[in-house]
């Protein structure tokens, strides 16, 4: 990977690898590159049959992503069409980290607000620090926060819940976030880390090909009929059904011993 921002960083550590929001004199702020820099990653990590869990955190102990980097915004948002351009990156990102076959795993210190929260929408799950805060400040900077983002908020807190968030700007602490659903699991800082990634240890030794045909099908379900792709998901299904790793399933069941999966 040629990482070229300095403000995103990539770690392999066995079947999990790492993608890090490192702009740490910025609360890891979401800056100029990085969104071009995450796409990278995530692209290697898909392509790379070695890991079967990603988990997006930011650098330290202080902030997943305090946001967008406003100092930036006379430069990415100086008119209606720079605006217009500077989103295109961070839409690739997005939808990157939304296909990608692989489980997605937000680990949240910290603020997570703007942006921030954006991005961790992008995950399938979000274990977050007891001292962790949420928001989506649009409303007190005069944004028009994006409709795809949005629908994600919507689908995860019901539409009342989501208009509170962005009418108020106020911030969110762990106990409500979890109540409403926009986070799934609260954990002690000091325990955050040892936890998500005994949870990603976990997945990563589950039949990939199941993983990803359930992964795929509950994203489509969250489309109206007519938008899903019915044949990809009956072929999935067909895959999995005939599969080594179910006749391993069914033989490691009688053996009474652990499966090993090779999503094959």
């Amino acid at each position: 990977m040629n990482l070229t921002s300095g403000l995103i960083r990539a770690e392999k550590k066995g079947p999990i690898g790492w993608l890090i929001f490192d702009n740490p004199t910025k609360l890891n702020a979401l800056s100029p590159g990085m969104p071009e820099d995450g796409l990278k990653v995530i692209e290697d990590y898909a392509a790379d049959p070695s890991i079967k869990v990603i988990i997006m955190r930011g650098s330290g102990r202080k902030a997943f992503i305090s946001g967008g980097d406003i100092k930036s915004f006379d430069k990415t948002r100086a008119d209606p069409e720079t605006a217009r351009l500077a989103r295109e990156a961070p839409s690739k990102f997005r939808r990157a980290l939304l296909d990608v076959e692989k489980p997605v795993i937000a680990m949240i210190y910290g603020f997570c607000l703007g942006g921030g929260l954006g991005m961790a929408l992008n995950a399938d799950m979000r274990f977050a620090a007891s001292d962790a805060q949420f928001s989506v400040p649009a409303a007190l900077r005069g944004i028009a926060y994006a409709p795809e983002g949005l629908k994600q908020l919507v689908d995860l807190v019901g539409p009342s819940i989501a208009k509170d968030i962005m009418f108020s700007g106020r911030r969110l602490k762990t106990e409500e976030a979890l109540r409403i659903g926009l986070i799934n699991r609260v954990v002690d800082a000091d325990d955050l880390e040892a936890i998500t990634v005994a949870y990603a240890e976990r997945l990563a030794v589950n039949a990939p090909l199941s993983i990803r045909a359930s992964k795929y099908f509950i994203n489509q379900l969250g489309l109206e009929r007519s938008q899903r792709n019915e044949d990809r998901m009956d072929a999935m299904q067909r895959e999995a059904e005939g599969s080594e790793d179910f006749k391993e399933a069914t033989q490691s069941f009688l053996e009474k011993r652990k499966p090993v999966f090779t999503g094959r």
